[in-house]
């Protein structure tokens, strides 16, 4: 009767163990990067490394990897540690991480005054229901507000030797749509560069302003092509110039003006006038 009461007492014990197991809280102490393992400080106990969930590991695959200092839940099924996972991450509390708390996410910023991420501020208490935010250590940020249909994408200036940079790439086709205005505002040079043809069209008008303008053809010839209404080539300041180094012929089928508000000068080895 005393063996089973003592069986029984330690079986109780062992539960109440594997319960105080169950779930735990603790922090990232340790990294394997290559296994994909975390070792977590519970208390003054430090776990095996353990794995960490992600949102999907088959044939599509996700990562995101937790970093020391993180503060985790961990699940151990039966309440047995070795088996434990990682099942996310905490907000902290301690004084000495306060870069892990909320308040480094929401009250986070990105205005550098550039009009376009100058949105990209701290989320006031009302607006957090409908606002998901990544909020990068070098201060980058991807944030999408239901409330006001926005999603952005921020990327701070170059720190150090890496700049800045966001890249897309297609193995096919790249289509972009936009219902409303589009602006493109580059404070460097500009490069499009197309292997094959590359075509601009606009229903209303086109309009290519710069202190300088060049087109360059280096094999087939230029074409600008006028198909209904008026094409107007005007210079407000500085001189035009038509310059070929071969054959040049200028054709119109009805008649042509040629106008100049000083002298107009022709010089040629032979020039000669010549009626239909």
């Amino acid at each position: 009767m005393l063996a089973n009461q003592q069986q029984s007492e330690l079986a109780v014990s062992d539960m109440q163990y594997r319960f105080a197991k169950l779930i735990s809280i603790g922090t990232v102490e340790e990294v394997d990067y290559d296994l994909a393992r975390v070792k977590v400080r519970i208390g003054e106990w430090l776990t095996a490394k353990l794995p960490w969930l992600t949102n999907q590991a088959a044939q599509d695959m996700t990562w995101q990897a937790p970093e020391v200092g993180e503060q985790v839940l961990v699940l151990a099924p039966c309440g047995d540690m070795a088996q434990g996972i990682v099942l996310g991450s905490l907000y902290a509390n301690g004084h000495e991480q306060p870069h892990f708390k909320m308040n480094h996410v929401v009250d986070a910023t990105s205005a550098t005054g550039d009009e376009l991420v100058q949105s990209l501020s701290a989320v006031p208490t009302e607006s957090r229901e409908h606002v998901q935010r990544t909020h990068y250590q070098d201060g980058a940020i991807v944030q999408y507000d239901r409330e006001k249909h926005a999603y952005d994408i921020f990327v701070p200036e170059s720190q150090g030797d890496n700049p800045a940079q966001i890249n897309i790439f297609s193995g096919g086709e790249v289509n972009i749509e936009c219902k409303q205005n589009a602006n493109v505002l580059v404070h460097g040079e500009t490069d499009i560069n197309g292997k094959k043809n590359i075509s601009i069209t606009a229903t209303e008008a086109l309009n290519l302003t710069g202190k300088s303008v060049n087109i360059t053809s280096k094999e087939k010839g230029t074409k600008v092509i006028a198909e209904q209404g008026d094409m107007l080539i005007q210079t407000e300041k500085g001189a035009m110039t038509l310059d070929s180094k071969a054959d040049t012929t200028i054709k119109t089928a009805a008649a042509m003006t040629v106008k100049a508000g000083a002298v107009m000068k022709l010089d040629g080895s032979a020039i000669k006038a010549q009626e239909g």
